[in-house]
């Protein structure tokens, strides 16, 4: 989760998704989901993994999981508090979650292992005011987190279990923030400000030579390295409004990803597996602020040329994630009244809808159990 990312809900943005009764958005020539319809048995049944979301249809928020092959769903999560999934193990077999909840007046979270076998849930940190944004080494042996674990702020790394040390890799008391953990797990990228105001760095996995990629005096955010390593994504209000940049892990090539296209706020950056594109959600209007209408945008980093839009923007399509196989995307969207999660090809066409229950479905993560389906 991003800094971007708890604003937006902190501020009320669930429950005015939860809220909204849009009327029904039709299909524009965009995205070709009014042109090829929605996805056909066959095709459905033939999509890989399964999708962990968030979802307000209890009292509390909880995490469930939905197969998109066959649509059937699982509640993952029982806790008493809200609970968010963070990320999946890189095998598969559990979720990090993170759990939110109001304690004598005082905000507090906690990171916990939600095994899919359904076996017990562990709790790898205490309860604190900060355990948020964990990123994997690939091999599932250690992650990274933003902890106030020792300070304000801090990057730190640990197993996941309960009791596991906690090593310190960033801890300027300034605050050290979104940590991203590189492909091949050598390298951690991250915000700090200990500069004055935010800016991206990379430092080595065990917190030696940090090096600072960005510097402006605006506000550079949520870093994300590319699955193949060559690029680090982050957002930045640099501009007098926030864009979504690339840079090389030497700091070389910075572009702003939308190119000369003015498409407004943008945010929720998710790359393909190959690396190669990246989608973003940007408003449907560049003056709408507010955000009251998005739609999902795709570019071509490797193809070149300016962003495609996968989405009508005749709602709010959000939170864009991929398939484990990149043919395909699941996105949150309000365009029948209540937030459900939606399917499409990666295209933009084919557009179906995937949750049903009432109550907000949001916030998706696409991944592969172990055994593949």
């Amino acid at each position: 989760m991003t800094r971007e990312w708890l604003k937006r809900w902190g501020r009320g943005g669930g429950r005015r998704w939860a809220v909204l009764a849009l009327a029904l958005a039709g299909c524009g020539k965009v995205g070709g989901c009014g042109a090829s319809g929605p996805l056909s048995e066959s095709e459905r049944r033939s999509l890989p993994g399964v999708i962990a979301f968030v979802s307000e249809r209890a009292p509390q928020r909880d995490v469930w999981l939905v197969r998109p092959s066959t649509g059937e769903e699982t509640q993952l999560t029982r806790g008493p508090e809200d609970e968010y999934p963070a990320a999946p193990s890189p095998d598969g077999s559990a979720v990090m979650v993170v759990a939110s909840a109001e304690m004598q007046g005082l905000h507090v979270e906690q990171l916990r292992l939600a095994p899919l076998d359904g076996g017990p849930v562990v709790n790898v940190t205490p309860p604190r005011s900060r355990a948020r944004n964990p990123s994997w080494a690939p091999d599932g042996r250690w992650f990274v987190v933003e902890s106030d674990a020792q300070g304000f702020s801090d990057v730190v790394r640990q197993a996941p279990s309960e009791g596991a040390e906690v090593l310190p890799l960033a801890t300027a008391r300034e605050g050290n923030f979104e940590p991203s953990v590189s492909p091949d797990g050598t390298q951690v990228a991250f915000v700090s400000s200990r500069s004055g105001d935010p800016e991206v760095y990379v430092m080595k996995a065990d917190g030696s030579d940090v090096r600072q990629l960005t510097t402006f005096h605006r506000e550079d955010m949520a870093p994300l390295w590319s699955p193949d390593g060559q690029w680090i994504s982050f957002l930045s209000d640099r501009e007098g409004r926030v864009r979504l940049f690339v840079v090389k892990p030497d700091g070389t090539t910075l572009r702003a990803v939308s190119g000369k296209a003015k498409l407004g706020e943008e945010r929720e950056p998710a790359w393909s597996p190959d690396g190669r594109k990246l989608v973003f959600v940007a408003p449907s209007k560049a003056k709408d602020a507010q955000g009251t209408q998005a739609r999902i945008w795709l570019v071509d980093l490797a193809g070149g040329g300016e962003p495609v839009a996968l989405t009508d923007g005749k709602a709010v399509d959000d939170q864009p994630a991929w398939s484990p196989d990149g043919k395909y995307l699941v996105f949150a969207s309000d365009r029948l009244g209540d937030v459900e999660l939606f399917l499409m090809r990666a295209d933009g066409s084919g557009q179906t809808r995937l949750t049903t229950s009432p109550g907000a479905d949001w916030l998706p993560r696409w991944f592969t159990p172990p055994g593949g389906r």
